[in-house]
């Protein structure tokens, strides 16, 4: 029988407001999120006394940061155009350099406490490989060992990495204990994809990381988990029987800002109400 994993959510998806955040997941028994953005603001872009000020806020809402959803490699390489539709989620590339946002974002996560860091693959162009993360990547792998925080590699729709099979090619020319999976089947399927194999599903979960879930309508627009096309019971079914080491988090990213709190409080019934059929299936 797969482990029960921990259901979070990302705290933007709900809204920008903490105070709006901390009232939802007290009403809906939420104990663990992601952290992204804050009052429109990656946090990366906090100072220490607001970053200090949001660690308390979170704790005393007896709430824990399972991972600092960063933007780091969600940027071009040199020469390289900007996607159109790129969403930044509240962080400006030219507000920081690179490298300062690389070595900060382990600072972010160190004072949240989150034991993950989200990372992408650069804004997509063609003729990429695995190889072209070589540099950034080794530099974050090194980063992850120093600060003992995972990374988890997103396939993200406007980036190289847009598929779980993305995601396996780079932990494969990476190997490293501290590379995992960010799995998240709407980012494939919304880029035109079609949904992930069983056996990718598998090999990613075996990677460890973190799920993201949310739905789409066959139109490609946005619903709350469960409302959609996407089978998130069955691919839950197989990530949780693969995962190594006990459940990966689950984690609820609506895409919805102009209903968050109500999509989000749809999608958490309907994940926990799939996972309670898988386990009592298993």
């Amino acid at each position: 029988m797969p482990a029960i994993p921990t259901v979070a959510l990302i705290t933007d998806e709900v809204s920008q407001d903490l105070d709006e955040v901390l009232a939802f997941t007290a009403e809906h028994d939420v104990t663990q999120v992601d952290i992204r953005a804050v009052d429109e603001r990656n946090v990366i872009l906090f100072d220490n006394d607001e970053l200090g000020a949001l660690a308390a806020r979170l704790a005393d809402a007896g709430l824990t940061v399972g991972c600092y959803c960063s933007p780091l490699l969600k940027w071009t390489r040199p020469g390289m155009p900007v996607p159109e539709g790129t969403n930044f989620h509240g962080f400006d590339p030219d507000a920081m350099s690179h490298e300062t946002a690389m070595v900060h974002a382990f600072e972010v996560a160190n004072v949240l406490g989150a034991r993950q860091i989200r990372v992408f693959s650069y804004l997509a162009y063609p003729g990429f490989t695995p190889a072209d993360l070589d540099d950034d990547l080794g530099l974050l792998l090194d980063l992850a060992e120093a600060h003992g925080v995972d990374l988890v590699l997103e396939n993200e729709h406007v980036c190289n990495v847009a598929t779980l099979a993305g995601i396996i090619a780079v932990a494969d020319h990476h190997p490293h204990p501290r590379l995992k999976a960010a799995i998240d089947l709407a980012n494939q399927m919304s880029a035109g994809h079609p949904p992930p194999s069983e056996d990718e599903l598998v090999h990613a979960a075996r990677l460890g990381g973190t799920v993201h879930v949310k739905d789409l309508a066959p139109d490609k627009t946005y619903v709350p988990v469960g409302q959609g096309v996407i089978d998130h019971a069955g691919s839950l079914a197989t990530i949780l029987n693969a995962a190594p080491g006990g459940a990966l988090p689950i984690v609820i990213e609506t895409h919805m800002p102009h209903d968050g709190p109500a999509a989000t409080a749809a999608s958490l019934k309907a994940v926990r109400a799939m996972l309670a059929k898988i386990c009592e299936d298993a």
